[in-house]
């Protein structure tokens, strides 16, 4: 039995978290700082108010040095971690809001906010110099975004969390974080809960909710007015960028040309103005224009 897409996707981001886990386990047994990355036992290897005091008693020098991974390795451990981590985060992002469309800015925050954060926490951590320094100069930053979507500001407040988790060395809780937010995400998602997600295509497992096949894939109407020696040409560049294509109608013009109807839908990486752009430069030899119909 085929799957749709939209479960294809939801069954490769479960294999990625078994891969993960499996990666990590493996890992854990061979590398102590791994181990201690990922250890669920016990709070997090971040600095106790005991350690705290000792470290101001001592000028701010860290404790258990010995048992602790080098400045070097613990900074690579969060940020590779943190991206690991986030990774699926962005896709679920992605996921739900196919249709709607989603900010390719915000992916892109999403990935990456993480990991300059784990990276600032692995060097602020246990030196309150640094994280004063720190302070002072995200004071003196300032960023203007407005969101499309209020939703998408969730996202950000995820990743930042993942990133101070992966910077405390924490990366057990940050997988925790994103299993049980992503979960959230995508139940809220295939119910449709609140009617957030209008039009969406959902997965097939929630039954009654199988909008993905109900609902038609999108067409667009293609009116190409060109010469007569040119329509094999135009036809040879649907075959190329469109996932499918149906000639409607055909009707005659001035001087010899016509008038050419379609009722094409575009694969995933084709635009408009690109398959546009083609049909021009494929009819070269010949005069060809094409516009989509509103």
């Amino acid at each position: 039995m085929s799957t749709n897409p939209v479960d294809r996707s939801l069954l490769r981001l479960l294999l990625y978290y078994v891969l993960l886990v499996l990666g990590a386990v493996i890992l854990a047994r061979y590398v102590p700082a791994v181990h201690r990355a990922v250890s669920l036992e016990g709070p997090p290897p971040g600095m106790t108010a005991k350690e705290l005091r000792k470290t101001l008693e001592q000028g701010g020098g860290a404790t258990d040095e010995a048992a602790r991974p080098t400045p070097a390795a613990a900074t690579a451990l969060a940020m590779i971690g943190a991206l690991a981590l986030v990774i699926p985060v962005a896709r679920v992002y992605m996921l739900t809001k196919q249709r709607q469309g989603y900010d390719p800015s915000v992916v892109q925050t999403v990935i990456l906010l993480p990991v300059a954060v784990a990276g600032i926490v692995a060097v602020v951590q246990n030196s309150l110099a640094l994280a004063f320094s720190l302070a002072g100069l995200a004071a003196a930053v300032r960023f203007r975004n407005t969101l499309k979507d209020t939703k998408d500001a969730v996202y950000i407040f995820v990743a930042m969390g993942v990133g101070l988790a992966a910077g405390a060395q924490a990366l057990a809780l940050c997988f925790v974080m994103t299993v049980i937010y992503n979960i959230s995400v995508v139940t809220l998602w295939a119910l449709n809960v609140g009617d957030t997600y209008p039009g969406e295509p959902r997965p097939s497992f929630t039954g009654e909710f199988q909008i993905a096949e109900a609902l038609p894939a999108a067409s667009d109407t293609l009116l190409v007015d060109a010469d007569a020696a040119a329509q094999p040409m135009v036809e040879r560049a649907l075959d190329r960028l469109t996932k499918r294509w149906r000639l409607i109608e055909q009707g005659s013009g001035a001087d010899g040309r016509i008038t050419l109807t379609y009722d094409v839908r575009l694969k995933k990486k084709t635009t408009r103005s690109g398959l546009i752009d083609a049909i021009a430069r494929e009819a070269a030899p010949h005069v060809a224009t094409a516009t989509f119909q509103a």
